[in-house]
């Protein structure tokens, strides 16, 4: 027997995604089909909403504002155990495309001058930001370049300097799977006194990540690929050191340090007066407040689940798999665009067959395999002259569903 507790009991956590029944799903840095675990807490909030149960006066209900409930903080707890860091370290989120927003206009002043570090491994939400500062502030936008889908160290220190403002890196790139050594990259960035943005959104729920031994300065997550959760939930991350520094042009009423509860009812409530206080000191302060209350309710059920079959359990059986993938996919003759060294990437798998029109024909074949086959769900991806087909093996997946793929892709070569 597995000492992996996913091993033992995979028919158990199949039986959580009811499409596994009718899909060969490989798709989970797209987006990940529903859990059982999750959707029931959320229309257990929704059943809590018929009932009636969402005043919030004298005090918060069960499903009242979710900023206000008492979830909001088991999320938090629950999220910061998940990347081992500090509760006032971590507030609730949504996808990449929003926090950076926040992060990049709002918390930090710009000057002509300074430069910011990507890759062209880099997924576009965030250099769509960058492009409008170097519009605005005249910053650079550095690009470090892949060479063979891997972003090499030495190329990457060769760009950081003094004039870095920011190193931004998507821990798992989504266009060939490449995983970022973040421990190496935060003593590039901090050797020239940058911060380091980590986007790991195609990385949490698939590893184990401890902030603070890769010694990043903020990390962002949406729930709904690898985490195995509901859209409309995440993690923002802001080291303390970091957050002490910043006096961001953003500000939330919710988020007001004021002593003791909200004064709406106070009879000397003033619009202006009773609104002195600075922010609350941890990360709520960011807080945009994106994550609703059936959100918040799915979220705290999958970060339990994860808690149920392990993190370590996770990683070793998504490398596994990602192993066994490269292996028969190099059997039948493609060629392998993902970084073959376990310690470079997980599951996230791209391949090609060697022909762009053959790779695009598998990709339309999949959704449609043939008379009494379960289609499959893969993506197809590519950028910086890396990727093409892409293979996403989760630890619900099987070497049988790899098996399943590998035949259909054989008879088509």
């Amino acid at each position: 027997m597995s000492n992996n507790y996913i091993d033992n009991h995979i028919d158990e956590i199949r039986r959580e995604f009811k499409l596994l029944d009718h899909w060969i799903y490989l798709n989970a840095a797209d987006q990940m089909i529903p859990g059982n675990y999750w959707l029931t807490a959320v229309r257990e909030c929704y059943n809590f909403v018929e009932y009636g149960r969402m005043e919030d006066t004298p005090t918060a209900d069960i499903a009242t504002h979710p900023f206000l409930l008492a979830a909001w903080n088991e999320s938090i707890e629950r999220g910061a155990r998940f990347i081992n860091a500090d509760k006032d370290e971590v507030t609730n989120t949504y996808r990449p495309a929003i926090t950076p927003n926040l992060i990049l206009y709002n918390m930090f002043e710009w000057q002509p001058g300074e430069n910011v570090v990507i890759t062209d491994l880099s997924y576009p939400s965030i250099p769509y930001i960058l492009q409008d500062l170097r519009r605005r502030y005249g910053i650079e936008i550095r690009v470090v370049r892949n060479v063979n889908g891997e972003i090499l160290m030495d190329d990457l220190e060769e760009m950081v300097d003094g004039n870095t403002r920011m190193v931004i890196v998507d821990r798992t790139t989504a266009f060939c799977g490449f995983t970022f050594d973040m421990k190496e990259v935060s003593r590039i960035a901090h050797a020239q006194g940058a911060l380091v943005l980590d986007d790991a959104m195609q990385t949490l729920g698939a590893m184990d990540i401890d902030v603070k031994d890769d010694n990043v300065d903020m990390l962002i997550s949406g729930a709904y690929k690898w985490q195995c959760g509901p859209e409309g939930a995440g993690i923002f991350y802001i080291k303390r050191s970091v957050m002490d520094q910043i006096d961001a042009r953003f500000r939330n009423y919710i988020w007001a340090d004021i002593p003791g509860m909200i004064p709406f009812a106070d009879k000397e409530h003033d619009v202006l007066e009773s609104w002195t206080y600075p922010p609350v000191n941890n990360a709520n302060q960011f807080s945009q407040d994106v994550t609703i209350g059936p959100a918040l309710f799915g979220w705290i059920a999958t970060l339990k689940f994860y808690e149920k079959i392990g993190i370590k359990n996770v990683e070793q059986r998504v490398r596994r798999l990602g192993t066994y993938t490269i292996e028969r996919l190099q059997e039948i003759g493609c060629q392998v665009t993902s970084p073959t060294d376990p310690a470079k990437r997980h599951g996230l798998i791209t391949y090609t067959s060697g022909d762009y029109d053959k790779d695009t024909a598998f990709f339309q074949r999949c959704a449609a395999p043939g008379r009494c086959m379960k289609p499959i769900k893969i993506s197809m991806r590519a950028l910086g002259g890396i990727g093409n087909l892409r293979i996403s093996a989760h630890f619900f997946n099987t070497e049988d569903d790899i098996d399943y793929l590998i035949n259909l892709q054989k008879s088509m070569l």
